[in-house]
């Protein structure tokens, strides 16, 4: 489909361009009596002048179609280069620049136009109305992206190693926008077209004899009557000229989720107790296969059956297939993945495919995503997040007691915005949206990665009112510990992990000596108070591990080391040396010594990017090695994280939520850091990758790297040399009986961490 769009393009720019040397008469000269009917010797008739339609329509559309391509290029490069500034400055001057977009959108249009079209000539009138309307609309659209993409982790990884902020625009947020930016070029391309057409037909174009589009619509309506064609053909070509390049606004580097990384997923499967109900009722999965568009297995002949009021959970190793299946069985493939056998039904009906299929989830299903937070509307509130545009009477009401009874303060978030949730809070918003209106289906992706215990047993709560009422859950996890608990079958696709997270040694390791030391740490996030006069030291070859409960500021601490989130008050010492808060205060070695691993494994790489490129760039700006040599080491780094070389040459999109984990990981330790900062790194790993990835560690830390990690899974705080709890706006060491599973928290805190 896309190759016969790019050759019907190509083909029609070509006639468009080049079409007078395929004229079978001169444009300019009378070939018989005007608005004469389509004939022998003129297939489209003649015009006002006698004129021959086809070659006036073959060469008139190379003027009009350049004349509109400078004023797009024009209109948005202006618009994305404010979009740039803009939305990377916020503040005053981004305030300042959008202002006066909003200030020229406000001027009418129409009015500004034909002022134009007066005051300048032809081309320049098209290019300036061209940038007058469609440059500030294009200022808005890349600002609101750009914003988004500098908090994003593949934008703070290039900042957290030193790069300037020129070369961030260029090498990460461009490439991230650019699909966003082609494809407002190509809208602002139609636009063009539309205004030089009009310009045109009001006596604002080309002089008369030009074999103009624009020029035949005007001198051809008065004899539309006696010939159509010489109407109907300037006004066609202009419409499929238009309508071929609308497409692409929609579809310029789109990317196909392509072949997943992934190991074929075979079902063995251990079933605890039956769900409630009539056995045809429910899911059932019979044989489902699916495969890349070049014939690779991913999932192979899994089976289930889910009767109502059962969980079933699907676990395996990252990257096995678990993603795939549930979107195979929701009828939601992205583009590169194919069904290839298997039945799928529900409550006795095959479930449908196509348009039909959105209808039918729309209806019966709903899916909590692997990345929560990046399904929630930046621009709204998690109030209307959760509603999601229900609006029956007791919706806010639901709504509210949902969010309460998963352990959030409804009062104090409901207008909160999600860049201001912390990682666990964004996931129960997420699973709150789901669980509104309580679906006969329900698919949870990863719901407990970034939840601390408190949270686990409210998601536990939740689960099992879903089986009292007969509803169908399944859930994908790493978490052995949640899913022997809350579902009744569990399925294990790829080969089973068999080696759990267990300790890989401890303090033997620490040689003493402080790599990182601070005093009188005081954090705020808004109003909020997180940390007061905090002290934290970490030496050589130490691992430090810090737990409490979401939304109480673990990452917003990470964060401050990092550089990302100078904290209000105190002071940081990198090997005895002072260690500025801000990134920009930093040296270069300071700036590569400190690394950060952010939680969020979709948002921590970027989406244009390859794997190999993402390492190769972070290898040659902090170590100084030449492109061809980081290329080169590219293989040994993606080795030590577990994963296969050939992953270099793809993209985020085709890995699963653990790949890309790991694949953040090495991108830390290209920098060859001396402190590790480590956000829930292993909380998207199945127990054999987190048990690899803490050997990885380990032996690191043998080689002196020391490591501060955020973790609410006690098995891995359980490999570390000390456990430090931030509760009550304190670091204190941790009690190992401490019973962390039954603490809640206070609602005050809820919205005070991003994490």
């Amino acid at each position: 489909m896309r190759a016969a769009l790019v050759l019907w393009t190509s083909a029609l720019l070509g006639v468009v361009l080049f079409g007078d040397a395929l004229a079978p008469h001169d444009p300019s000269a009378s070939i018989g009596a005007p608005w004469t009917p389509p004939g022998p010797g003129a297939p489209l008739g003649t015009d006002d002048a006698g004129r021959d339609v086809l070659s006036r329509l073959l060469a008139g559309g190379r003027d009009l179609t350049l004349a509109a391509l400078v004023a797009a290029v024009a209109a948005a490069a202006l618009g994305t280069a404010g979009g740039l500034a803009a939305g990377w400055s916020g503040g005053r001057p981004g305030r300042i620049l959008t202002g006066a977009a909003d200030l020229l959108l406000a001027v009418p249009f129409l009015l500004l136009a034909l002022v134009l079209a007066v005051a300048l000539p032809p081309g320049a009138a098209v290019t300036a109305a061209t940038v007058c309307g469609g440059a500030p609309l294009g200022l808005r659209l890349i600002g609101d992206l750009v914003r988004d993409a500098r908090g994003s982790g593949y934008v703070e990884a290039a900042l957290g190693r030193g790069e300037r902020v020129p070369a961030v625009l260029a090498r990460e947020v461009l490439p991230s926008i650019a699909g966003a930016a082609t494809a407002d070029l190509v809208m602002r391309f139609v636009m063009a077209l539309q205004i030089s057409t009009a310009f045109a037909a009001l006596g604002f174009g080309p002089g008369p004899q030009s074999p103009d589009w624009g020029v035949m619509l005007r001198q051809n309506l008065p004899g539309a009557s006696l010939n159509p064609a010489a109407l109907a053909a300037p006004a066609g070509a202009l419409a499929l000229l238009a309508v071929t390049a609308a497409p692409a606004a929609g579809g310029v580097r789109r990317r196909a989720a392509g072949r997943p990384a992934s190991r074929p997923a075979r079902s063995g499967h251990r079933e605890r107790t039956s769900g409630t109900g009539d056995p045809a009722d429910g899911l059932r999965v019979d044989g489902l296969s699916v495969e890349t568009a070049a014939g690779d297995p991913v999932v192979e002949k899994l089976s289930l059956h889910a009767p109502p009021g059962e969980v079933v959970a699907l676990v395996g190793p990252s990257g096995g297939g678990k993603t795939t299946a549930v979107r195979a069985v929701l009828g939601l493939l992205p583009p590169g993945l194919r069904q290839t056998g298997g039945d799928v039904r529900w409550r006795g009906a095959p479930v449908p495919s196509g348009q039909a299929a959105r209808r039918w989830r729309r209806t019966h299903a709903a899916l909590v995503d692997q990345d929560p937070a990046g399904t929630l509307d930046p621009l709204q509130t998690v109030g209307k997040a959760v509603l999601d545009g229900r609006r029956f009477p007791a919706a806010e009401a639901d709504a509210r007691a949902l969010l309460a009874s998963l352990g959030l303060d409804a009062g104090r978030l409901w207008t909160r915005r999600a860049h201001r949730l912390s990682g666990g809070q964004a996931q129960r918003v997420a699973l709150a949206r789901a669980l509104l209106g309580d679906p006969p289906l329900l698919v949870l992706d990863e719901p407990t990665s970034g939840l601390d215990p408190a949270a686990l047993d409210l998601v536990e709560q939740a689960l099992a009112r879903r089986r009292a009422s007969g509803s169908v859950t399944v859930v994908i996890s790493h978490d052995r510990a949640f899913v022997d608990r809350v579902a009744g079958q569990v399925h294990e696709l790829g080969p089973p992990a068999a080696e759990p997270v267990r300790a890989v040694g401890g303090g033997a390791r620490a040689s003493g000596e402080a790599v990182v030391e601070i005093d009188g740490l005081v954090l705020r996030r808004g109003p909020g108070l997180l940390l007061d006069g905090a002290e934290l030291t970490v030496a050589r070859g130490e691992l430090v591990t810090i737990t409490g409960p979401s939304g109480y500021g673990k990452t917003t601490l990470l964060r401050a080391l990092a550089g990302l989130h100078p904290p209000a008050a105190g002071q940081a010492r990198l090997l005895g040396r002072p260690l500025p808060w801000r990134l920009d205060g930093r040296d270069r070695a300071a700036l590569r010594a400190v690394q950060l691993v952010a939680q969020d494994p979709a948002g921590a790489l970027n989406p244009a990017h390859r794997v190999g490129t993402a390492l190769a760039r972070a290898l040659t700006r902090t170590s100084g090695v030449t492109r061809r040599r980081a290329l080169a080491e590219v293989p040994d780094l993606l080795r030590r994280v577990g994963l296969e070389p050939a992953l270099a040459g793809r993209r985020p999109g085709e890995l699963s939520g653990g790949q890309r984990q790991r694949v953040a990981i090495a991108r830390a330790l290209a920098a060859r850091p001396v402190l590790l900062l480590a956000d829930e790194i292993t909380s998207a790993l199945d127990a054999a990758s987190a048990a690899g990835i803490l050997r990885l560690l380990a032996d690191l830390r043998a080689e002196g790297l020391a490591v501060l990690l955020v973790t609410h899974d006690a098995a891995v705080a359980g490999t570390s040399d000390r456990v430090l709890r931030l509760h009550d706006r304190t670091l204190h060491a941790h009690v190992p009986d401490e019973p962390a599973r039954h603490e809640r928290t206070p609602a005050r805190w809820e919205s005070d961490d991003r994490a």
